[in-house]
């Protein structure tokens, strides 16, 4: 396979994205392909739930708060906080499940998201395991950061100056390193992000291999190439803070039509049946509910609509530049065509 640069890998995943998602073009499978990759990726552009007067119910936050911080249910807003950690941690064990579908669907250009994750269900676990291992290191990092932070504000505000203000010789000192250590923090996550599943992923699935070969096997490559991995991590974070910003723009524009159609159609209906009883005013709240599921299912359309794509795309990425450097991955990506001589040689074995 050819090894591309930062900047020559993205046109044949633009094209690998292209070919995935529209030969051919179905819009059920467009959608499939679309909320799989904007899941597993994590892009979501500009999701919107917005229809004016389509709501049934308004919700009072500061009496929902003193409700679940009452002390009486304290308890109860702690188990449930506890448990929706633990459904969460499940939720990231099942997209982990999903990426290497997607990975392997990307590769071989298969639509059949379900059995290809079913491919990889033990190294899915392996891979799972340390990820859940290294977010937790960032985990108490940020909250020594934090810690950090505080002490720096106790500081500033415990040190005025003679006039009662707050001392600026102190705020700056405390204030460059914050914001130093909050940036490293932010910049080795991301680092982080790229290289487990950029890199190391596609180990584990092609090889079967365990996290630390993995790690082994790319700290290698990253170590031969260090000025081609650099800038790789800089158009990988840089170029989808762009495209979202333009896609972005593109679904702004296009929510303030969809969501103006139903924001009309619900003042309508709502003129026309708003003060009536009995039957009519059971046929408004009726339509009220409906216009909920309306809005939220519109919003989730334009966003895997520009989120997916998105997201198929920084993956085709990620591949055609790690294949490069990876023979395994670049072979799966780009089949070597066997020598005329080696295929007579094959067609006279019986």
């Amino acid at each position: 396979m050819t090894v591309y640069s930062a900047s020559d890998a993205i046109w044949p995943a633009l094209a690998r994205t292209y070919s995935y998602l529209f030969r051919p073009f179905k819009w059920e499978t467009f959608l499939k392909l679309a909320t799989v990759a904007t899941i597993t990726e994590g892009f979501i552009v500009s999701f919107r739930y917005s229809v004016p007067n389509a709501f049934p119910f308004d919700i009072n936050t500061d009496a929902l708060k003193a409700f679940l911080l009452a002390p009486a249910f304290l308890p109860v807003t702690i188990l449930g906080t506890i448990a929706i950690f633990l459904i969460g941690v499940y939720c990231y064990h099942l997209v982990t499940q999903v990426r290497f579908g997607f990975f392997h669907c990307l590769i071989h250009q298969t639509r059949d998201l379900r059995t290809a994750s079913n491919l990889y269900r033990d190294e899915s676990e392996r891979f799972f395991s340390a990820s859940m291992v290294v977010w937790l290191v960032f985990l108490v990092l940020t909250v020594l950061a934090f810690l950090v932070f505080f002490v720096a504000g106790y500081v500033v505000i415990a040190t005025p100056t003679p006039e009662g203000k707050l001392d600026p010789g102190n705020f700056f000192i405390l204030f460059f390193p914050c914001i130093g250590v909050a940036f490293a923090l932010i910049l080795a996550a991301c680092a982080a992000q790229v290289v487990l599943n950029d890199f190391i992923l596609p180990h584990m699935a092609i090889e079967s291999v365990s996290f630390s070969k993995a790690w082994a096997e790319v700290r290698k490559r990253i170590a031969v190439n260090k000025e081609t991995f650099v800038s790789f991590f800089i158009l990988r974070v840089a170029m989808p803070l762009i495209a979202g910003l333009i896609l972005g723009f593109i679904a702004w524009v296009l929510g303030l039509i969809v969501f103006g159609i139903l924001g009309m159609s619900a003042a309508g209906f709502i003129a026309m049946l708003d003060g009536t009883t009995g039957p009519r005013a059971i046929l408004l709240t009726a339509i009220e509910w409906l216009f909920v599921p309306l809005g939220l299912g519109a919003g989730l359309v334009i966003a895997v609509s520009f989120g997916g794509p998105l997201g198929v795309f920084m993956r085709s990425y990620a591949l055609f530049f790690y294949g490069g450097h990876y023979k395994a991955l670049g072979n799966l990506l780009s089949p070597p065509v066997p020598q005329s001589g080696a295929v007579e040689r094959s067609a006279k074995v019986p």
